[in-house]
């Protein structure tokens, strides 16, 4: 595919992926709020059961908001992957079939898990030991089966991988700034060590969001105009672009400062001419 296919289906697939990343940024988040205004602030194992009892449909329907945000993260990465390869064919495909694979297992696994939580907490209830909260954190741990915590653990990693290769090869296209492509290497570290920042998941999304539809504040970097590999231009470098499209709409630019001012025509100056003297 040439430059200007290339650049064409950009423009057609932009605004489809841009849709894509905000909700992937909204429903991510909305998941995780759903479910703390479903619990109550419930912070005990026990507290976290009983409320699963009272209101299953409740953490059902969180489990469905989680997996759908995992599913949207897919053509996200898609699109930036295809635009990241055809100017940097060192991108390895396997970072798109990681990224489909991860996402797809994450979503079936968050499903299953609140699935399985609601039916431990059914028969949970009346408890009849000693120690309920030990019970319930048991009951919890083991909610999913061996096998499937260790799929869930893989599908994790493979997201992961894929967010970080995607995110470095297309800083170093020139698709992503510096800042976007290193928020893009730590949104993939914590999806495998949970920090509590995930607030930084929906923020760089929702700037991904920004950038295929060319609303980044300044402009893009060159590399979506040209279709080639071009380093996005540095905060200065910036700067000075759009203080010279300023001027070039108001009419006001001026020559560079260091650029030489043409001589002026020195005028010829008349031959002088010695009269010879006569000899006599």
């Amino acid at each position: 595919m040439d430059h200007d296919e290339q650049l064409a289906w950009e423009a057609r697939a932009g605004k489809p992926a841009a849709v894509a990343a905000f909700a992937a940024a909204f429903v991510g988040f909305a998941s995780g709020i759903y479910l703390q205004a479903a619990i109550g602030g419930a912070s005990d194992a026990d507290e976290y059961l009983r409320e699963a009892e009272r209101q299953p449909a409740d953490f059902i329907v969180s489990g469905i908001l989680l997996a759908l945000g995992s599913v949207l993260i897919v053509p996200v990465l898609a699109y930036l992957y295809r635009a990241t390869r055809h100017r940097r064919p060192e991108l390895m495909p396997a970072a798109l079939y990681l990224a489909a694979l991860g996402a797809l297992t994450i979503a079936v696994v968050a499903v299953w898990r609140y699935v399985e939580i609601t039916n431990i907490a059914d028969e949970f209830f009346p408890f009849d030991g000693a120690d309920p909260e030990e019970a319930a954190e048991d009951e919890l741990r083991d909610a999913l089966p061996p096998a499937v915590q260790g799929v869930g653990i893989g599908g994790t990693l493979a997201l992961a991988f894929a967010v970080v290769m995607i995110s470095l090869n297309a800083m170093r296209a020139g698709l992503l700034s510096r800042f976007m492509g290193i928020l893009g290497i730590f949104v993939g570290v914590v999806l495998v060590i949970p920090l509590g920042v995930q607030i930084l998941q929906l923020f760089w999304f929702a700037a991904l969001g920004l950038l295929f539809l060319d609303r980044w504040p300044g402009g893009r970097g060159p590399a979506w105009q040209t279709g080639e590999a071009i380093t996005w231009p540095g905060a200065a470098e910036q700067r000075q672009e759009v203080e010279r499209r300023r001027a070039e709409r108001e009419g006001l630019l001026e020559p560079p400062a260091d650029a030489a001012e043409p001589a002026e025509p020195e005028t010829p100056r008349p031959a002088s001419r010695k009269r010879r003297k006569k000899k006599r």
